[in-house]
């Protein structure tokens, strides 16, 4: 392969990757094994015209996805209580394919959650509302039935993020084309605030661990990565909204991402309220 070719291939392929990951692995937790890829190959034409900024934010946040992940691990074997009120309710429908995107990304955060605290069940229920709204939004044969059978199963010998991470792999022939990558920042936008909801909730009272605050850091860290890819779809007008209501947490984000170890409980607690707010207004 000529240099030329290998660069142009690298930059179609490290979007569709990075892209297909965020709008799926937000499920992923820690997946503690290598997935095979034997897929076909894809045209990637259409997304290779997206700007090499998005590249970038991508990998960002892509990276805050398994921050967050993490974080919900620490508090879990830190004695953090799981809470059921903290994500939405197992049944939530939404209407549109942006809210429907957005959906899929905070059930999948949902399910990070749940599965993080061995709520089994409750991932489950996610797990199914998740599959109902990749159906609306036209995605549901990537979900291979077999796979999503394995994630019902009690048998604690199973990965169970090594399965979501196959069963998201079979969906990325949804996602080359550039409105596929809107749909996939819808995704994003809609796991990152959920992720925020989640741990900023969680965080309120507790936050003398150093684990814990710097989670947190991190997940408040990326808000301006998660504004800068809203930004390259800004002509959409869905997206304009969601990006001027997130646009309301900066100086709620500010006060934690500014210094990992000078934010307080007062600072959480602000920031919970804020993002609670938004939150329900758009998920």
């Amino acid at each position: 392969m000529q240099p030329q070719q290998e660069i142009h291939y690298m930059k179609k392929s490290t979007l569709f990757l990075t892209a297909f990951a965020l709008a799926g692995t937000t499920m992923i937790v820690s997946c503690g094994g290598e997935v095979q890829d034997t897929g076909p190959k894809y045209n990637f034409e259409k997304a290779d015209s997206l700007p090499d900024d998005y590249l970038k934010e991508l990998g960002i946040v892509k990276t805050n996805i398994e921050l967050t992940a993490k974080l919900y691990e620490t508090m879990a074997e830190n004695g953090f209580s799981f809470s059921e009120s903290n994500m939405l309710s197992a049944g939530k429908s939404f209407s549109g394919s942006s809210k429907q995107a957005m959906g899929i990304g905070a059930i999948g955060t949902d399910m990070v959650y749940a599965i993080s605290f061995k709520q089994n069940q409750s991932a489950i229920s996610r797990m199914e509302g998740l599959i109902s709204q990749a159906n609306a939004l036209g995605v549901a044969e990537a979900f291979d039935k077999s796979l999503m059978e394995k994630l019902s199963s009690e048998d604690s010998t199973i990965n169970k993020s090594v399965i979501l991470t196959k069963a998201y792999l079979n969906a990325k022939d949804q996602l080359f084309s550039e409105e596929r990558a809107q749909l996939a920042t819808f995704m994003v936008i809609g796991g990152w605030l959920e992720g925020l909801h989640i741990s900023s909730s969680m965080c309120k009272d507790k936050v003398s661990n150093l684990d814990i605050r710097l989670g947190l850091w991190e997940i408040c860290n990326t808000y301006s990565n998660v504004i800068s890819m809203a930004k390259v779809f800004e002509s959409n007008a869905d997206m304009k909204d969601i990006s001027t209501k997130i646009s309301e947490l900066e100086p709620l984000v500010k006060r934690i991402s500014g210094n990992s170890k000078k934010y307080n409980s007062e600072d959480v607690a602000a920031l919970a309220e804020g993002v609670a707010k938004i939150r329900n207004s758009v998920l």
